[in-house]
């Protein structure tokens, strides 16, 4: 990444700011390319942003089937090989960015 805070393209730290308090304040559904549209940022932009947030701890993000392999427990740890042999099936998968909530305190 590159530019102002480490974010690419130039945003600065009052962006990053925006970004995070977008998804605090996202309607149900709405994802990250409509949050990138509402702030005048490239999807790219955004989510370089948003992995800002992750690595910070204040977004969590979430993997949703990642892989195929009827339920097993590895699955959800990120295994593609399954203990007979065979291959797991890759499948789409849902990537999920939710805000940590903070107490008021600071603690959290």
């Amino acid at each position: 990444m590159s530019g102002a805070g480490g974010t690419g393209g130039g945003a600065g730290p009052g962006m990053l700011r925006r970004l995070l308090r977008a998804f605090e304040e996202a309607a149900p559904g709405e994802g990250l390319a409509q949050i990138a549209d509402r702030l005048g940022l490239s999807r790219a932009e955004a989510a370089d942003m948003a992995g800002y947030w992750v690595r910070k701890g204040r977004l969590r993000r979430e993997e949703i089937g990642a892989v195929d392999c009827s339920g097993c427990f590895f699955a959800s740890r990120g295994c593609t090989a399954c203990p007979d042999g065979s291959t797991a099936v890759p499948r789409p998968s849902l990537v999920a960015l939710t805000p940590v909530r903070r107490d008021p305190k600071g603690t959290a």
